[in-house]
């Protein structure tokens, strides 16, 4: 073999080699370790909403800052040890529900996973609004209706003995009469006396200083009305099941007119609220006009009279919670032009507003499930008689402070 040795060969040999060695370039990324670490944001709490307390009748708490994570499974919010469901949340701000708790001095507390430090503002007090009433905890004793009169004292009916039970503002207890039948509704009327339909075609009427139950009216042949109320003038509206809708006018004879307006479907609550008649109705063949399930308004244009139906509220489109079969069983309505429904579901009341036509849940987490009936007291308090229907639980009767006032037609 011969070796090379021309000083030219070689040279040109060794030029390649280098040019080749000088070419070659690794394609990686920068080592990290070789860049300046950039610590993430610490959160930092600004402001509450509402300011210092929620105080009754706040649903919902916005806390307003900086560093937030914009997901919001990333964020975990405490009043002291208690956490709370987010609703919703960015950068700058979360909106929290209400805590399931009484504090009277706690620290708000704000945890991303992103960050190593703790956002916290305090101290913020959660009111109560929320006691058992009356002490209606005897078991297998069912209770319809509750009604409270000008003086806040509430009448309480027990579906099997039909017995009605006062409680004064005091706590005093005692039983003052017997209705001939277990009531769907109760209002209190302009005279002071309470008025049960009977889910037939009777309504009675209980003197609340005697506790003597007399029969008010009689409604004509084929009309079952459960729920009923007045308005400003004196007629009280009733309605129930393919019954439509009855008033019946303040006079001697207690004359009923019938109106043409839901003759074929069933009205489960019904409630006069400014100049307005606002039911609930089961609608037995819906439409694309008339949903299965809504909240319809029908103004009173001269006493006793009606004008045209409106739908409100789709009830249909709400998205209940895990319940396809809910029920509602009440509407109240508020002096903030709020209505209140409570339906037959864990989380038992929703709030709408007339003004935007928002709905969400009221003190969800908070309020015990399963409402059947209720009724607003003369100041900031509803009073509800709850019980898991479904599952047969206890019935009780609680009072939730809404922080607010009920809407009165009289």
């Amino acid at each position: 073999m011969k070796t090379l040795h021309n000083p030219l060969v070689i040279s040109l040999l060794l030029a390649a080699l280098f040019m080749m060695i000088s070419g070659c370039e690794y394609d990686v990324a920068e080592p990290q370790w070789d860049k300046d670490f950039t610590p993430p944001g610490s959160p930092v709490i600004t402001e509450i909403i509402p300011a210092n307390a929620a105080v009754p009748g706040v649903n919902k708490i916005t806390i307003r800052g900086e560093n937030f994570d914009p997901v919001k499974e990333n964020n975990n919010v405490y009043f002291d040890n208690v956490t709370v469901d987010i609703l919703s949340c960015t950068q700058n701000e979360l909106v929290v529900l209400r805590p399931n708790v009484v504090l009277e001095a706690c620290t708000i507390k704000v945890v991303s996973n992103h960050a190593f430090l703790v956002a916290k503002k305090g101290p913020y007090r959660v009111d109560q609004v929320l006691e058992q009433y009356g002490n209606f905890v005897e078991p297998a004793i069912s209770l319809s209706v509750v009604a409270v009169d000008a003086d806040e004292n509430i009448f309480v009916i027990e579906t099997s003995s039909r017995q009605i039970v006062k409680v004064t503002p005091g706590g005093k207890k005692s039983l003052l009469g017997q209705t001939s039948r277990s009531p769907y509704d109760a209002v209190v009327g302009p005279d002071g006396r309470l008025y049960l339909p009977e889910n037939n075609r009777a309504i009675d009427v209980a003197d609340l200083q005697t506790g003597e139950v007399i029969r008010w009216t009689r409604l004509p042949s084929g009309k079952v009305v459960k729920v009923g109320d007045f308005d400003s003038n004196g007629y009280y509206y009733t309605a129930g099941r393919r019954s439509g809708l009855v008033a019946v006018a303040p006079d001697e004879a207690l004359t009923a007119s019938t109106f043409d307006i839901f003759l074929e479907d069933d009205i489960t609550a019904l409630r006069v609220y400014e100049n307005s008649i606002y039911v609930v109705v089961n609608v037995a063949s819906p439409d694309a006009q008339n949903p299965a399930n809504g909240i319809w308004r029908i103004p009173i244009t001269a006493p006793g009279q009606l004008g045209e139906k409106q739908l409100v509220y789709d009830l249909d489109q709400f998205s209940f919670n895990d319940s396809s079969d809910v029920v509602v069983t009440g509407i109240n309505f508020s002096n903030d032009e709020k209505m209140y429904i409570s339906i037959d579901d864990e989380n038992p009341m929703l709030v709408f507003d007339l003004a935007s036509s928002e709905s969400e849940y009221f003190y969800k987490g908070i309020l015990p499930g399963f409402c059947r009936n209720f009724n607003w007291g003369s100041g900031n308090y509803i009073y509800m008689i709850t019980t898991n229907m479904k599952d047969g639980a206890d019935y009780t009767v609680y009072r939730v402070d809404m922080g607010t006032g009920g809407s009165k037609n009289y």
